[in-house]
Order: structure tokens, then sequence, then C-alpha cells
């Protein structure tokens, strides 16, 4: 057990190496890039690097594979150098059995990131939308989604209107159950519309058999003076476009918050296939953190003997690359309608870890 515990603290150490200055590297680049973005709306060093903290978690999370691949080669390149696991091949230690404590270590890796680091990263990327929309002046989305469905708000000339329906089209250009408050200068309820069906035109809106209610003081009871309608039209800045791209990232969402958020957009009518396939890659995450070390080890442990350290250590990142790129591209296919949830979401990591563990004893075992 002794054994176990040095590997373990020794990739620990190793991971923990990689993560401070990968941390750093990336912060100083969003850093650069935020004064480059920004520079013409006058953002400062200081409001540069607070947009730099406030989405270094989200880099974070989604550089994790990386890390845990760098460290697994770091820790396996200085065992392979300082002939440590010849020794302990010597001593009659096998492989897999050396290399189980680093993979557990990696394992709960994947579990503290998605238990801390994944709930951080949702709430501080809120806070960098928003402060990014404060310095550059951009009008925040007209969309906001709750349990009793979603609202939208526009301005005019009059004052504002708040409309919320229970559901919409998946191309957001058709409202269920709506209902429109018109509100004037002085904030105000001067009118209620309400329509079963609404419809977003080009620049407008199209409320078909309904109401109207007028909230005039003079009259004690609205319905008294209530009329009903067969079309009524009212201008709007609203685009489809807006509606669809209103309801919260996946990226914005805690993993605690998943499922509830997974049901007000698909009760709203929305695609949830983004979400759901959010919440499972977090899941499987651990599984992905795992088979990113074994790669780092399979490659690098066997220049103890057969030397070329430099082409292992190529070879492996050419791997690790690889098979990251492949869940990118796995999650854009599953977006996309094109391949399942499941397999979008598991089978990279599940892939990857197989063909670790393949290639590992292949190169151990001969």
């Amino acid at each position: 057990m002794t054994l176990y515990f040095y590997f373990a603290k020794r990739f620990l150490a190793a991971f923990l190496r990689v993560f401070a200055v990968l941390c750093l590297l990336l912060f100083v680049l969003e850093t650069l890039e935020n004064i480059r973005g920004l520079s013409s709306h006058g953002v400062s060093f200081a409001q540069a690097g607070i947009l730099a903290l406030l989405s270094a978690p989200a880099m974070v999370l989604e550089a994790m594979p990386i890390i845990v691949m760098l460290a697994g080669l770091t820790f396996c390149v200085g065992l392979a150098r300082s002939n440590e696991f010849v020794v302990t091949r010597a001593v009659g230690v096998a492989t897999l059995r050396a290399m189980a404590s680093p993979a557990l270590v990696a394992f709960t890796i994947g579990l503290a990131t998605i238990l801390f680091l994944n709930p951080l990263s949702a709430v501080f990327s809120v806070q960098h939308d928003h402060l990014r929309d404060d310095f550059a002046n951009v009008q925040r989305g007209a969309v906001s989604f709750g349990d009793d469905g979603f609202w939208l708000r526009q301005k005019d000339e009059e004052g504002h209107t708040v409309i919320h329906a229970q559901s919409a089209n998946s191309r957001g250009t058709s409202l269920r159950e709506a209902t429109a408050l018109k509100f004037d200068a002085k904030g105000q309820l001067v009118q209620r519309i309400f329509s079963r069906t609404a419809i977003l035109r080009e620049a407008e809106w199209v409320f078909t058999n309904g109401k109207i209610w007028s909230t005039d003081r003079r009259w004690v009871n609205p319905e008294q003076q209530a009329t009903t309608f067969e079309i009524l039209r009212f201008p709007t800045d609203i685009t489809p476009a807006q509606i669809l791209d209103g309801y919260p990232k996946p990226e914005s969402v805690a993993i605690w918050n998943k499922l509830a958020t997974i049901k007000s957009i698909g009760d709203a009518g929305f695609s949830t296939l983004p979400h759901r396939i959010h919440l499972n890659v977090e899941l499987a995450r651990p599984l992905m953190l795992l088979a990113m070390m074994i790669i780092g080890a399979a490659f690098t442990l066997q220049t103890s003997r057969m030397g070329n350290l430099g082409v292992s250590v190529f070879l492996a990142l050419i791997c690790g690359f690889s098979l990251y790129f492949l869940q990118n591209l796995a999650m854009t296919l599953g977006e996309a309608g094109e391949i399942p949830v499941f397999a979008a979401a598991w089978a990279p990591p599940l892939a990857a870890v197989l063909f670790a563990v393949g290639l590992f004893l292949r190169f151990e075992d001969g």
C-alpha cells in the first residue's frame, strides 16, 4: 500500500503543477483577449482581468481532459527517467496494478469537477456574461424562462410590453396561450391582451381570436369593457432567433439544476438536446479523465526499457488530443440530432477507456 500511495501522491503533485501552469496561461491569454476585444469600449486592464477570472472556471473545466493527460505524461516521464518503474516491476508489481492508484486519483478528480467545478463554472459564466454586456453596453436578452412558461419584454414609443406564453414552436415563430401586458411610460398597466395563438412575423406580433381588457381606473370591473377580436397586430423588435437563444446556455446551468431546466425548456416547446447532452457529458467526465491518464502511462512507461522518450510523448499527445476532439465532434453531432444522446456523450469516454487499457496491455505485455 505504501507504493500505491506513493504513486498516487506523485500523480497528484504532477496534476497540481500542470493545473497551476495552465490556469495561469489561460488567465493571461483571456485577459489579453478581453483587452483586445473590448478596447474600443474603454475597458481597463483591471476590468479585463476580472472578466478573465470569471471565465477561468469554464475554460479550466473545458481543458480538464488535457490537463489530466499532461499530468499523466509528467508523472510517467518522471518514473521512466528515474527508473523507479523499472524497480517496481523488478520487485514483482504488475504494471496495471502499479497504475491503479494514479488512475483512481484521475477518476476522483473527475468526480470533483462534477461536484465543485461545474457549479462554480455555471455561476461565474452568468456573471461573466452580464459584466461583459455592461462593459460593452449591450442590451441583455429579452427572454427569460420560469416554471410557468417564458416571458418576453419589448419597448415601444408608449412604454413597454411584457408577453407571457406557456410554450412555443421549435422555430420560435408561434406562441401558445399568450398574454400581452402593455405598460405606459410611467410603468402603469393600461391593457391586457390574451390569445391562444400569437404569431411572430417580420417586425410584428399577430394575435388571433383573443380578448382585450382595459385597466382604465374609471371602471371597477375591467370585464365590463372587455372586447374580443379576430386579428390584432402591433410592432415588435423581437426576432425568432432571440427567442430561441433566450433560454439558458448549457454551460450556465449547474448540474444540480439540469433536470429542472430541461423540464422547463421542454415544456416551453424548445429542444432540450444541448442540455441533455451536456448533462451526460459531465456525468461521463470521470471516465474521460481516467482514459487520458492511462493513455499517458501507456506511451511513456515503456520508454524506461525502449528509449525514444520524445517520440512516445509526441504520440501520447497526438492520441490524447484526437480523443478530445472526437468527444467534441460527437457532442456537435448529438446537438444536431444526428446521433443519440448516449452515443454522443458516453461512447467517446467508453471507447477511450477500452482503447487506453488495450494499448497499455499491448505495450507492456507484448
